[in-house]
Parts: structure tokens; C-alpha cells; sequence
């Protein structure tokens, strides 16, 4: 019996920064990592979106939760 993969399945949106169905993502979606609710945002909001997931995900070495806000 073969182990099974411990990742989420579909793709990453870079935008919203979750992991989407593939039903989820236009043709040209897929090879862009956006989702179709994050496709129709505005160029500010997708901008100011993304900024705030690069922000969440970025590692700060060893501070504190309190720290990092």
C-alpha cells in the first residue's frame, strides 16, 4: 500500500493566499494562481490583497506573535 501525500489538493491562490478547487481558476487561472473570485477584484484591491499575505506568511525569525504586530 503506497503512503498517502500530505498536501492539500487543487491549487494555491496567490491573491487570497488559500487552496482552491480546480473548478475554481479560469483556463488561464491555473497558470497565473489566481482564483476567479480574486480574477474580478480590482488591480488595488488585488494589490493590497496580496501584499497582506506575503506580510502574514513571511517568516520573522524567532519574534513573537505579540512581536510581529
Amino acid at each position: 500500500m503506497s503512503k498517502k501525500k500530505n498536501h492539500p489538493h487543487g491549487h494555491y491562490c496567490k491573491i487570497c493566499g488559500q487552496y482552491r478547487a480546480n473548478e475554481k481558476f479560469s483556463g488561464k487561472g491555473h497558470a497565473a494562481h489566481i482564483c476567479k473570485s480574486c480574477s474580478c477584484l480590482s488591480a488595488a484591491e488585488k494589490a493590497k490583497a496580496m501584499n497582506m499575505n506575503r506580510l502574514r506568511n513571511f517568516s520573522m525569525g524567532r519574534l513573537t506573535n505579540s512581536k510581529r504586530k
